[in-house]
């Protein structure tokens, strides 16, 4: 508009336009598109942005001003895009300053000597530099605002990000301490108790005075198998070391069945001085429930057997198994401690009892839900255990071939178990028996090495809602690392800067004011604390207009004494009220 209102020649005013333009264009698209590397968009386009509009305005000036040049010949445009600088351009403040002091110092040099050089025999030297001391003032006054409006607006910015990131550390402080809470509790209930009991918890009094009895938590399950197992020789081995090495032996150990039960997919019941006893198929149920409660059991004979050469007693395992139904629930209001309780239970028990040091005893229900997984022979457990026998209670032990327990595992093969569904490892790998069970083909042997990482597939993590909480577990293992720390919280700060964040506010895209009046009143209110800086902009504008005047026309006393006197009443009036 400028080339065709201002010039005779358009064509070469047209063309700079034109240019200017479509370098912004293609600028706009390749930063909008994220066409250019990171590093570039952030530390070459703002010097591309000032180089191209610097280059634009000398066009303008050479090509509308070429005949007749004045000291105020682009003068508005140069402190108009020195101003727009400072808001604009994503860069520190002090780059912004040296390339506007740049850009202005050589826009006067350039106007000066051209002047000079077009009125030689006219010249006048005072006046002139008088005119361009009045633009070096107009230049300094855009600087000066452009200056402080950085400095309000960056601190906003920086105030705000310390806020947000306060409020994140606070809900990720709170969500570890929310999910170290859970982990506590799912160390003594079953996940399925622990929710429902959660959201008991979470219910309004009202609700719960409306029950007339406390709720009882106790459910049935069915096709489980019950695994008891008893240390043989327990008292040997506490007279061979003294009480604290036993009992950090026995912490081990059984540090080391709780991951064999997340590994064969068991749910610890409780551990009563030597015992040990678990259950398979609980609460979802499994259809190999019986194999893998077998499979723990040879894992824990195997297990004992380095106790046993470590400490150089005569000690074992007794293992039980028995199949059948059990209830199984919390009791009381107080003291939580889950349990089960049936006639199964009590033969799982018995069955353990009447068991032999170091093989897996088994009834003939759990034998019945086997599908030819091992070779068994018969047990005799009547014999060694009166309610066996009493019952009539056929039992059976699990027959290991030689050389299957080892350091290996079964058949010189680490232990592994699978659902019946094929969801998880196979139960004994390689060679297919049956159908249903693979048997493994001897390997060298290695030591055992249980992947602490196993988690029970019946009790999955339940705080993989939102990132905010998968943020929050990475920031556990972040606190020591304080620049890995802040690293991750910049990352979610970023995100609640988002489009889809700013959305989620409900603003009006127009006005930007919120859709909510009750928000849109409680923003409004609240009291805006730099608004005495903004008015020192307006004195600022004021006192530079007063130096510009005094330099253009000297003897306009009047007018520099009313803007001086503007100057101080409004440098006063924003103190008075705020």
């Amino acid at each position: 508009m400028c080339a065709v209102v201002y010039t005779t020649d358009k064509l070469a005013s047209v063309l700079v336009a034109s240019v200017g333009l479509a370098a912004d264009i293609v600028l706009y698209l390749l930063c909008r598109f994220g066409l250019l590397p990171d590093r570039i968009s952030r530390r070459v386009v703002p010097y591309a942005l000032w180089v191209l509009i610097a280059a634009q305005i000398f066009c303008y000036l050479g090509l509308n001003y070429a005949r007749f040049h004045q000291a105020s010949d682009t003068v508005g445009w140069q402190a108009f895009f020195s101003f727009s600088f400072f808001l604009t351009l994503p860069l520190r403040l002090t780059p912004i300053v040296l390339i506007t002091t740049v850009s202005c110092g050589v826009h006067t040099l350039v106007l000066g000597v051209t002047i000079a050089q077009q009125q030689q025999e006219n010249i006048q030297g005072t006046a002139l530099s008088r005119q361009l001391l009045a633009n070096i003032v107009i230049y300094v006054c855009a600087i000066t605002v452009g200056v402080m409006s950085y400095y309000m607006a960056d601190r906003k910015h920086r105030k705000a990000f310390l806020e947000a990131r306060q409020s994140l550390e606070v809900k990720l402080n709170l969500e570890e301490q929310s999910q170290q809470q859970e982990r506590l509790l799912l160390s003594i209930l079953p996940k399925h108790i622990a929710d429902e009991m959660l959201q008991d918890m979470k219910k309004e009094p009202s609700q719960k005075e409306m029950q007339q009895f406390n709720t009882m938590y106790m459910y049935r399950h069915e096709n489980v198998s019950i695994l008891f197992a008893d240390i043989v020789g327990f008292t040997q081995l506490s007279s061979s070391c003294s009480a604290h090495e036993l009992v950090k032996l026995l912490n081990e150990l059984f540090a080391r069945f709780d991951k064999l039960a997340a590994k064969y997919h068991q749910l610890r019941i409780k551990i009563l001085g030597d015992c040990y006893y678990c259950i398979c198929g609980l609460p979802d149920y499994r259809e190999d429930h019986a194999a893998c409660s077998i499979m723990m059991g040879l894992a824990m004979v195997e297990a004992i057997s380095y106790v046993r050469e470590k400490t150089g007693t005569d000690v074992d395992m007794r293992v039980g198994v028995h199949s059948g139904t059990v209830l199984g629930g919390v009791l009381g209001q107080k003291r939580w401690q889950y349990d089960v309780w049936s006639t199964d239970v009590t033969v799982a028990n018995k069955m353990e009892a009447g068991g032999i040091p170091g093989r897996v005893h088994i009834s003939q229900s759990t034998l019945e839900c086997l599908h030819g997984e091992f070779d068994v022979e018969p047990g005799n457990g009547g014999d060694r255990c009166d309610y066996l026998k009493e019952r009539g209670i056929e039992s059976f032990l699990v027959v290991v071939p030689k050389g299957a327990v080892g350091k290996s595992g079964i058949n010189g093969v680490k232990l592994s178990v699978t659902s019946s569904n094929g969801n998880s490892p196979l139960l004994i790998n390689t060679t297919e028996c049956n159908g249903n069970v693979n048997t493994a083909c001897p390997t060298p042997e290695e030591p055992e090495d249980l992947d602490t990482r196993v988690v029970n597939p019946s009790f999955p993590n339940p705080r993989r809602r939102l990132r905010l909480r998968d943020l929050a577990e990475r920031v556990i293992d972040a606190q020591e690392n304080e620049q890995e720390l802040n690293k991750l919280l910049n990352e979610a700060l970023l995100e609640r800067e988002t489009v889809q964040a700013l959305k989620g506010k409900r603003t009006n895209k127009l006005s930007l004011r919120f859709v909510d009046p009750e928000l849109e009143t409680r923003y409004s209110v609240e009291k805006e604390k730099q608004s005495g800086a903004a008015f020192c902009c307006s004195c600022v504008v004021l006192l530079f207009t007063a130096a510009m005047e005094a330099l253009i026309d000297p003897w306009s006393v009047h007018r520099a004494t009313s803007h001086c006197s503007y100057f101080l009443f409004f440098t006063m009036w924003p103190w008075t009220f705020f």
